[in-house]
């Protein structure tokens, strides 16, 4: 979280209490002692500078059926109107009701397609069994039939032996036995038919008796009526059994299945109390089980994303309004101040005049920034990138560097013949704002070093200063928008908290990774690494 930040404005000069002079701003932290050793971060692309804030213990319960809400700061949280909730659980109760009903009926589907396939197959293996144990018991009927030296003798003997009618007919159709009794057929080409007699139901198998003497008909009338009962006993005890199971599975599942989906609706019973004003509110994961504890963590870590970028948001329209704040401020300030009297003062006049110029361009640059910052949020920002020489780009910069300022020691170490493809530019804007640090924080006298080298096939462009250094906590954070690292970056150093932001930006943008190496009291390196252009790197 970016620090509050505090700054006033006051008026004094040689025009008593109408001339404005300065404005300051104050910045308070707190700063760790014995600060010895050096401290780094890496920025790469697609990396995030803030470390992600591991997630909280949560609070001990009975499980997700007990479990509350929690409170990462421990903060208030506004309850709903009676009515309201009321609602809600009852557009809970209803979904959940809705869901538990599809998943019960999606198992009994499943259980009826399962059930009438078995049924299905029993009934073919029933009827097919059957049926080839009265044509194997028919084919023994002929045989014996064909074989026998006294044909009617033996139709008794079959009638009488395996509960069997017969009816016989000669080769004319005449018929010389029946002990079936009358029938009728609807046609006499039919091999096979059914019959009705004394309350028992007889299937009809004609065929063909070839022997020496003579080839007869033969119809062999079977009692099936046994076998038919046998099949009804057991399609009432597999439909009952049947009903039986899905009653179970119904009422057993609709069970089970609101015992599966209740931690599911205290999720989104949590999730709905969760606002724009309390996006602090965890779900609980204790006792969470399987792929609902891995949503629930999967959760809470999203919650942590949003609730940090909401918090960066209000910070930075926050920061952003208290900048243009201090500028608007002094610009009516002089206005004021001249409207009431200095139109007779040249100097009173000239003073307003210089002090609105100033300020309109730093809101001028504020708004830039700004800009700039909004392109690459909307992905909007265009890098004109071409095949450029780092090492000139290097020596312009130290050469530009070396002319405005002569307050401290320029030093430049750049390795010559070493190119690249990027955005001229844009590369030199983020380096210049290295450069412009290191000579706010850098006291007048000292040294400021400026080096460019290869390290296998990538450019390295770094700017060491001989500042105050940056601590451990705050290097996480000094590439965060309006951030200043500490008491001594006020004001009167000028900028707006920015230009790291820019600069991460750019290299981030170029595929490129930035190094920060700080030690408190000794200084500070920032380092650019981008790829090398091939070609200069053999060479």
């Amino acid at each position: 979280m970016l620090k509050q930040k505090r700054r006033t404005v006051f008026f004094k000069g040689k025009h008593s209490n109408r001339h404005m002079k300065s404005k300051t701003e104050t910045m308070h932290r707190g700063t760790r002692p014995n600060q010895n050793r050096s401290d780094s971060v890496q920025i790469e692309p697609g990396s995030s500078l803030r470390k992600p804030e591991p997630l909280r213990s949560k609070t001990a319960g009975e499980g997700l059926k007990n479990a509350q809400p929690v409170n990462r700061h421990q903060q208030a949280v506004p309850q709903e109107p009676k009515t309201a909730n009321r609602m809600n659980r009852r557009a809970i109760k209803k979904a959940s009701f809705s869901m538990s009903r599809r998943i019960s009926g999606s198992y009994i589907q499943m259980v009826i397609d399962a059930f009438l396939s078995c049924l299905v197959l029993m009934l073919l293996i029933f009827i097919l069994y059957h049926c080839v144990i009265l044509v194997m018991d028919v084919q023994h009927i002929v045989e014996d039939l064909s074989t026998t030296q006294t044909l009617n003798d033996s139709v008794y003997d079959i009638i009488v032996q395996k509960d069997t009618e017969i009816a016989l007919f000669d080769k004319s159709g005449e018929m010389l036995i029946n002990s079936f009794g009358k029938w009728y057929m609807p046609n006499e080409r039919l091999p096979i038919w059914f019959f009705r007699r004394d309350n028992a139901i007889f299937i009809m198998l004609k065929t063909w008796i070839s022997r020496t003497d003579a080839i007869y008909t033969i119809n062999i009338f079977r009692d099936i009526t046994p076998i038919l009962l046998e099949l009804a006993v057991l399609l009432g005890f597999t439909v009952f059994l049947g009903l039986l199971t899905l009653l179970t599975i119904y009422f057993r599942g609709r069970s089970i299945t609101k015992n599966v989906l209740y931690p599911i609706q205290e999720v989104t019973k949590m999730t709905k109390e969760i606002k724009a004003q309390n996006l602090n509110l965890r779900l609980n994961v204790t006792n969470a089980k399987d792929e609902l504890k891995e949503l629930i963590i999967t959760f809470n870590s999203m919650m942590d994303r949003i609730e940090d970028a909401y918090n960066k948001q209000n910070q930075f329209v926050s920061d952003a309004s208290h900048e243009l704040r201090t500028p608007i401020s002094v610009v009516q300030g002089y206005a004021r101040m001249l409207e009431r009297w200095g139109k007779e003062d040249p100097d009173v006049l000239h003073e307003s005049i210089e002090a609105i110029r100033n300020e309109a361009e730093n809101m001028k640059e504020l708004v830039d920034k700004l800009l700039f910052i909004a392109r690459n949020d909307k992905d909007t920002l265009i890098l004109n990138k071409e095949k450029f020489s780092l090492s000139e780009m290097m020596e312009e910069l130290v050469k530009e560097t070396r002319m405005v300022n002569e307050q401290h020691t320029i030093e430049a170490s750049i390795e010559q013949g070493l190119n690249t493809y990027a955005d001229r530019n844009r590369i030199k804007q983020a380096m210049r704002i290295f450069i412009d640090n290191a000579q706010k924080y850098t006291e007048p006298g000292k040294t400021i070093e400026v080096n460019l080298k290869r390290e296998e096939n990538r450019a390295v462009l770094s700017v060491t200063d001989s500042g105050c250094g940056i601590t451990k906590e705050d290097l996480n954070n000094v590439f965060d928008r309006f951030f200043r690292a500490d008491e001594s970056r006020d004001r009167n150093k000028g900028g707006h908290g920015l230009g790291l932001s820019i600069a991460k930006i750019i290299v981030l943008r170029h595929g490129g990774k930035i190094n920060v190496k700080s030690k408190v009291g000794e200084g500070s390196v920032f380092s650019i690494i981008l790829e090398a252009d091939p070609e200069a790197v053999e060479g």
